[in-house]
C-alpha cells in the first residue's frame, strides 16, 4: 500500500494516513490529537490546551425554552436574622417569589463551617441579600425554598441567582480575593472583561476575584455600574428546593460581605 496519503483506489486515501486527513466520508481519523473534532463536531478528550471537554459554556437562558422563576429581594422582608455560625440560627427572607400562587420564603443556614465576623451585617441591603464572612475562613451555606404558609420545602425553577461585589478589598494587600463555589447548576454568565476568573475544586466551579481595589457596595439591582457588573456572576439553577454555596475570603483581617440577588443585567 502507498503510505503517503495518496489514494489507493477510487480517489480515497488509505487508512494508514495518520496525518489527520480524512480516511473516509470527510471525517478526520481518530488519531488526530490536536483538539479537532473526531465526530459530530465535538472536541476530542485529548485536547490538553486548557479547554475542558466536559464543562458546559455559559448559556443565554433568555433564548431558551425555559420559564425562569425570578427571585426579588427588593420586595422581600427579613423574617429571621440570627445566623452567626454553623450551628443554629438562620436568615429567612420572606416573599422572595410567588410560584403557582404559593408565596416562597428563602432560608439560609450554615452547614459544615461558617463563621461571621459581624453577624449584624447579615440580612438585607438595598435590593440585595448579604452574608458576612470572617476573613481567612470558608463558609458553607444551604439555601432552601419553603412555602411561607406550611413551612414545606418547595421546588422552584429553573431560576437565576447572582453574586455581586466579588473583589479582593483593601485587606491583605489586595491579594485576598473573595470567591464563590457552586455545583449542580445549569449555566452561568460573566460580564465580558469580568474581574473574575473560574477554577475547579473537587468537581465544583469556583468564581474567584482578581486582585484589585475594592468595588463599591451595590444598592440597586437596576443601577449597577460597569465596575460592579464586572465583579458579578449570574448562575442558572435547574428546578430544586435547595442548593449549597461555599464562600471564601482567604486573606486579611476582619470580615467580608457577599451580596446576592436574583437576575442581574449581565
Amino acid at each position: 500500500d502507498d503510505k503517503k496519503g495518496k489514494p489507493d483506489k477510487a480517489g480515497k486515501p488509505d487508512k494508514d494516513d495518520k496525518k489527520g486527513k480524512p480516511d473516509k466520508a470527510g471525517k478526520p481519523d481518530k488519531d488526530d490529537k490536536k483538539g479537532k473534532p473526531d465526530k459530530a463536531g465535538k472536541p476530542d478528550k485529548d485536547d490538553k490546551k486548557g479547554k475542558p471537554d466536559d464543562v458546559e459554556p455559559p448559556m443565554d437562558y433568555d433564548k431558551c425554552d425555559h420559564e425562569l422563576e425570578l427571585l426579588d429581594f427588593s420586595k422581600a422582608t427579613l423574617l429571621a436574622k440570627n445566623l452567626s455560625g454553623t450551628f443554629g440560627g438562620m436568615l429567612r427572607f420572606g416573599s422572595v417569589a410567588t410560584v403557582h400562587g404559593i408565596t416562597i420564603d428563602l432560608i439560609v443556614r450554615g452547614i459544615g463551617t461558617y463563621a461571621a465576623f459581624n453577624s449584624t451585617r447579615n440580612g438585607l441591603y438595598g435590593d440585595f441579600g448579604v452574608l458576612n464572612l470572617l476573613q481567612t475562613t470558608q463558609g458553607r451555606l444551604a439555601f432552601t425554598f419553603v412555602d411561607a404558609a406550611t413551612e414545606d420545602a418547595v421546588e422552584i425553577g429553573p431560576f437565576y441567582f447572582s453574586f455581586f461585589d466579588l473583589d479582593s478589598g483593601d485587606l491583605g494587600g489586595g491579594l485576598g480575593g473573595e470567591s464563590v463555589t457552586v455545583d449542580s447548576y445549569a449555566a452561568y454568565q460573566l460580564r465580558e472583561g469580568a474581574n473574575i476568573y473560574t477554577g475547579k475544586e473537587f468537581g465544583f466551579t469556583k468564581f474567584i476575584a482578581e486582585p484589585m481595589t475594592p468595588v463599591k457596595h451595590p444598592t440597586l439591582i437596576a443601577g449597577l455600574t460597569e465596575e460592579q457588573l464586572q465583579s458579578s456572576v449570574t448562575i442558572v439553577y435547574p428546578k430544586t428546593n435547595s442548593f449549597t454555596v461555599n464562600l471564601d475570603a482567604p486573606l486579611g483581617k476582619g470580615g467580608r460581605n457577599f451580596f446576592f440577588a436574583g437576575k442581574s443585567v449581565l
